[in-house]
């Protein structure tokens, strides 16, 4: 007769196994969904704002540039303030249109947007190294922001046809006897190589757009006033040419159209 058959480990039931592979499609695979233009700037803005992308927690890249990406119109050595002219410091320039930039940073050190974004995190910030999800988001923030409209001067850099008389004339000395057009070219106002002008080395030449809002001037910070730098560059023109310098009027004029851009 058959014996009764002795369970002696316990039954188990089988469970349910998680599903780590990709869903698939019929034979092709579901791409994860990719971030909108948008979606993408806005989360880069979270990330200009965020402090953990530096050491410490100490700063963000609003803490220079404030949330619209503006210059805070202070000079640096680091992260810590110092004096404008300090010959060490790098005052901070805007982000407005830096998608248009030729060359990024003071010493013109980085080719490209990613570059810089993350020599400031590394270099400067002393943070972590930045995943390229992050710098992707960041570049896509700061290609969002432009220079305001100009009601004076159009888009390639010449006045319009209302611009006061005074930027008119500042205008033709710009692309004349100033000289300005030679490194500042239109319709960027920068250029892609670096320049000595006697201010202790070799640095990019910034763009001038919104110039009248980004205070103090030149790489150091050395002056607060346009019409002192529009002066000071005016003379190194000179130098470099022989040419004649400018007069008090002309100076007004010249001033009147930078600070127009």
């Amino acid at each position: 007769m058959a014996q009764p058959l002795t369970v002696t480990q316990p039954l188990t039931v089988a469970q349910p196994v998680a599903v780590t592979q990709p869903v698939t499609v019929g034979a092709a695979l579901a791409a994860p969904a990719q971030l909108s233009e948008a979606d993408l700037a806005a989360k880069g803005l979270d990330l200009f704002n965020d402090v953990n992308l530096s050491a410490g927690g100490k700063a963000s890249c609003a803490t220079c540039h404030f949330s619209t990406g503006h210059t805070n119109n202070k000079t640096y050595v680091g992260l810590d303030v110092v004096a404008d002219g300090d010959p060490n410091g790098r005052n901070t320039p805007t982000l407005w249109g830096v998608a248009e930039r030729s060359v990024f940073g003071w010493a013109g050190q980085a080719a490209t947007l990613e570059d810089s974004i993350r020599g400031i995190i590394v270099n400067r910030m002393k943070g972590p190294e930045p995943s390229k999800e992050t710098l992707a988001a960041l570049i896509a923030y700061v290609r969002t922001l432009n220079y305001p409209a100009n009601w004076q001067v159009k888009e390639d850099g010449t006045p319009r046809a209302d611009a006061s008389a005074a930027v008119k004339r500042g205008y033709d000395l710009y692309v004349n006897d100033g000289g300005c057009g030679t490194c500042h070219q239109l319709p960027t106002f920068d250029k892609k190589s670096k320049d000595d002008i006697g201010t202790g080395g070799k640095f990019k030449v910034p763009s001038l757009h919104a110039v009248s809002s980004t205070a103090p001037y030149f790489h150091d910070g050395r002056t607060g006033s346009l019409r002192e730098a529009v002066k000071i560059m005016w003379e190194v023109y000179a130098k470099k040419l022989e040419s004649r310098l400018p007069t008090e009027d002309e100076l007004d004029d010249l001033t009147a159209y930078v600070g127009a851009l």
